[in-house]
């Protein structure tokens, strides 16, 4: 099938329902994910630029290419729907992924490791499709499919390569830019240079549950399972995510050489690395560019910022000692109050554009007094460490999805990003990163009443 030629078809906002799917839904569904991934990996220039590793805490793009592919194969085979191997040394090789905390570590991890020929991964990738599409067309259906289900696995893999996807992105992102070729159809946001006035929003209080029933009819991971009850109390939050043009301020007035607006944690890491600015802001005469994805731009100052947590509690400092993020109990209660009842399209979500939009464009269904893009745009850096909902289980097939990353050392996200799509972009996920990571994420500011 040829690739299509705009980004809307390559993506699916239709999450399979366990209940009512069909193999031909789930072929799809599985299709437009392994494209998707497809096209951002030939947007790269070159055979020699998938052997750089453009963020010093990520593998090398080799490993993406293959990544997703090696992890399809081996929780098929996993739960017997896929009987023999296609390469034992890729699926071992390509099978896990990397959390380090300094590029040193990374290196000694990656120590003695033979990359293979970029063709050889293709190749195997065609191989590994095949066999995915001959276990969703040669296998019986029956629905529901649960969390015991063999076909947990095949949509496990679809959701991982989703996942994929959006954090290669940015990756991609971080290349210079004559390694890339943007694909026909996949286009930025507009931007008027207008910064709204981001005024603060009073959220009434309530009680919030967290989690994700265990009987909801879409995909989820083990994370998002469990069962907490929050007693929220009313609080303030930004209309908006906070803009380049407002973070503009900051920087202006020396934020990021004001020690008073960091922690030592947060001081040493900007220290470290010497850290001016936002990272896809580029010095340009007397003012900034902008890196997007695939291209420098005019920095689109009504578009959300684009920072780490660091940076993000740094700004919250500059506003004053009360002023905060949201914490996950809040930001669920405020989606409660800003949208209503209907799973609204609304959102820039699923790739609707290749880049943030301005923050003022997606409106909610109640605009009148919520807050806007809490779903889509960038991921919501929150308050909270990543934790266990109470009744946590790791799934079997893949313990180590969560577990280990709760240990006050990863700070949560919410809502997802432009690039989000599948199950990921649904408001159950929750996601998380080291505080000095990057992702397609920003944050709004908070504060107690």
């Amino acid at each position: 099938m040829a690739l299509v030629q705009t980004i809307n078809k390559l993506t699916s906002t239709q999450v399979p329902r366990l209940n009512d799917c069909s193999s031909q839904s789930l072929l799809n569904y599985f299709e437009t994910s392994w494209r998707l991934e497809e096209t951002l990996m030939k947007s790269l220039v070159g055979e020699e630029t998938f052997y750089l590793n453009p963020d010093p805490l990520r593998n090398r793009l080799i490993f993406y290419l293959g990544h997703s592919a090696v992890f399809f194969i081996n929780k098929l085979i996993a739960v017997g729907l896929i009987k023999a191997r296609i390469n034992s040394e890729y699926e071992t090789l390509f099978e896990i992924g990397v959390d380090p905390q300094t590029p040193t570590e990374l290196e000694a991890a990656m120590q003695g490791v033979s990359w293979p020929d970029v063709e050889k991964v293709w190749q195997y990738r065609d191989k590994a499709q095949e066999a995915i599409a001959k276990v969703i067309q040669n296998t019986p259906l029956d629905l529901p499919i649960h969390q015991q289900h063999p076909f947990w696995a095949l949509l496990m893999g679809i959701e991982h390569s989703r996942i994929h996807f959006e954090t290669s992105s940015m990756l991609v992102r971080q290349l210079p830019t004559d390694r890339l070729k943007r694909p026909q159809g996949w286009n930025y946001a507009p931007s008027n240079a207008n910064i709204p006035n981001n005024e603060m929003r009073s959220i009434p209080g309530g009680v919030v549950k967290l989690g994700k029933p265990k009987d909801d009819l879409t995909f989820g991971w083990d994370s998002e399972y469990g069962d907490r009850t929050v007693e929220v109390k009313p609080f303030l939050a930004s209309q908006y995510l906070i803009s380049n043009g407002e973070y503009l301020k900051f920087v202006q007035a020396g934020g990021y050489n004001n020690p008073d607006y960091w922690n030592a944690e947060s001081w040493d890491w900007k220290q470290l690395y010497n850290v001016q600015h936002p990272k896809f802001w580029i010095p340009f005469e007397d003012g900034y560019r902008y890196r997007a994805t695939f291209d420098e731009i005019d920095l689109p100052l009504d578009w959300p910022v684009e920072v780490n947590y660091y940076e993000a509690i740094a700004f919250c400092r500059f506003q004053g000692s009360e002023i905060r993020l949201m914490t996950e109990a809040e930001w669920n209660q405020a989606l409660l109050i800003s949208e209503d009842n209907q799973l609204s399209n609304n959102y820039n979500l699923n790739l609707q554009f290749i880049s943030p939009s301005p923050v003022g464009m997606f409106k909610p269904a109640n605009s009148a007094s919520g807050l806007y893009d809490l779903r889509g745009n960038l991921w919501e850096w929150l308050g909270d460490t990543f934790n266990a909902l109470p009744g946590f289980q790791p799934h079997p097939l893949y313990e180590d999805q969560a577990a280990p990353f709760f240990d006050d050392k990863h700070q949560m996200m919410l809502g997802g990003s432009w690039a989000t799509n599948g199950s990921m972009a649904l408001p159950t996920y929750r996601n998380w990163f080291r505080p000095y990571f990057y992702q397609h994420s920003g944050f709004r500011i908070a504060q107690d009443i």
